[in-house]
């Protein structure tokens, strides 16, 4: 549905060559990494000596959100700070996900949380290319 909206919107402000998939696969990316972030950390929450697993994919359930938020609102588009909120969110994911592997072996959700992390930091990476390869 996201794409559908998002081809019905008005572009007229939106940097020319946009790469419209590249960013829809961002945002869906984005969504699955923040809904297996909320589970992992709710998962992680009340077991000993996993609080910084916790926190670390609180955080990036977070950052995932603002990023799908923001891409979901394309219009006039400030390249430098989407940019920006991409590396940040990249940067994130890798930390969740290396968070989540270090358990993976004793919690599947742990595992499938990083998985996640994994698509959205790749997904996060192609959309800053595709807008690096623009500027």
């Amino acid at each position: 549905m996201t794409a559908e909206m998002m081809k019905s919107m008005p572009m007229a402000e939106m940097p020319m060559g946009m790469d419209m998939m590249a960013m829809q696969e961002a945002i869906e990316a984005c969504s699955a990494c923040m809904q297996a972030c909320t589970m992992c950390s709710d998962a992680m929450g009340g077991m000993e000596d996993m609080g910084t697993c916790a926190s670390m994919c609180a955080n990036c359930a977070d950052m995932c959100t603002t990023m799908m938020r923001v891409m979901m609102r394309p219009m006039a588009m400030d390249m430098p700070s989407m940019m920006a909120m991409l590396e940040a969110t990249i940067a994130m994911c890798k930390a969740c996900m290396d968070e989540c592997m270090s358990h993976a072996e004793m919690s599947e959700t742990c595992r499938m949380c990083a998985q996640a992390c994994e698509m959205a930091m790749n997904a996060c990476m192609k959309m800053l290319s595709s807008m690096k390869a623009m500027a």
